[in-house]
């Protein structure tokens, strides 16, 4: 058996193995550990050691701490800034690739006059075949993207030109007519059965050519009559109209915005013309020069589109009045 000195010898002996292996494969201290990763070695769990602060970069907050070569540098940056010149043509030079582009910004228009309180009113850009009439878009007497066929509700209005002695007697020569959102449906000069002594160009905007290649009256006297049928007219003294035309239309079914009450109340009790009226009510100027069967019709129709809730409740309750007459007095009678 091995004695306790033997014993203790190889132990003694084996851990100086140890400790020499250990040694040798480089096994770190506790305070080499802390100095690498950052932590005190005499506190328990550990504590971080705080790090310096990075360096920043600052500006310098006035102008008179700045060094010389920081105002040199705002020298430079501010000529950069400079706007470029421009070429003989008027267009500034081309930006470099890569350079940003400032898009302009869009220019929106606020339109003079709405259509029933919300869509923006645009003109029609097809007036007729000679004479221009004075349409522009800012007029508002045409709903843009509506309907451009024949409605319920049409508009008229013709021209006139002269003939017999001196020109006196008023013969149709043209007849335009609208739907009721302002699209013109309808534009045809009508060729004279008599000879014109004054084309009244300066009112009418009718002049000779116009008619060298005009339909025939009877053409258009049965197209226009059959546009109408059924349907409510609107214009403006149309009873003029119907009278060249030489037709007829049912009194309930017309709108004329020369005999309406509320109009001729805005002027004194005065019957208003159409120049004077579409200018009060819808801050728009027709017949100014030469006047436009197109322009004429499109203004009296808007002009009774903005009242018609009114206008139509005013009949509504006019027609019940007269019947309440009718009745009370066939009461009376028996």
């Amino acid at each position: 058996m091995a004695t306790a000195s033997q014993t203790n010898g190889s132990q003694t002996q084996n851990g100086g193995k140890r400790n020499g292996q250990q040694k040798r494969t480089g096994k770190q201290s506790a305070t080499q550990l802390s100095a690498q990763h950052g932590y005190s070695p005499s506190k328990k769990g550990k504590t971080k050691v705080q790090l310096p602060a990075p360096t920043r970069s600052a500006y310098p907050r006035k102008l008179e701490f700045a060094s010389s070569n920081w105002k040199k540098l705002q020298e430079a940056l501010q000529m950069n800034d400079k706007p470029k010149a421009a070429d003989r043509s008027g267009q500034p030079k081309c930006e470099p690739v890569g350079a940003a582009k400032q898009w302009p910004k869009p220019v929106t228009k606020k339109p003079d006059v709405w259509f029933d309180g919300v869509d923006p009113m645009l003109l029609e850009p097809q007036v007729g075949i000679a004479a221009k009439s004075k349409l522009t878009v800012s007029n508002g007497l045409v709903k843009q993207g509506s309907f451009d066929k024949p409605t319920r509700t049409i508009g008229m209005d013709c021209e006139m030109v002269g003939v017999g002695p001196e020109g006196r007697e008023s013969v149709l020569a043209r007849v335009s007519i609208v739907n009721a959102m302002g699209h013109c449906i309808y534009d045809k000069f009508v060729k004279p059965r008599e000879q014109v002594m004054d084309y009244r160009t300066s009112v009418s905007g009718v002049r000779p050519k116009d008619l060298e290649n005009a339909e025939e009256f009877s053409v258009v006297q049965k197209e226009v009559s059959d546009l109408l049928e059924g349907r409510i007219l609107v214009g403006h003294a149309v009873h003029h109209d119907l009278k060249v035309l030489f037709l007829s239309h049912p009194r309930k079914k017309i709108r004329d915005t020369s005999a309406y009450r509320p109009f001729r109340a805005m002027f004194g009790g005065r019957t208003p013309s159409l120049k004077r009226l579409s200018e009060r009510i819808l801050g728009v100027k027709v017949q100014e020069g030469e006047h436009s069967s197109i322009q004429d019709a499109q203004a009296a129709m808007r002009c009774y589109t903005l009242y018609k809730r009114q206008w139509e409740e005013d009949i509504r309750v006019g027609r019940q009045r007269v019947a309440l007459q009718r009745t009370q007095a066939a009461v009376q009678q028996s």
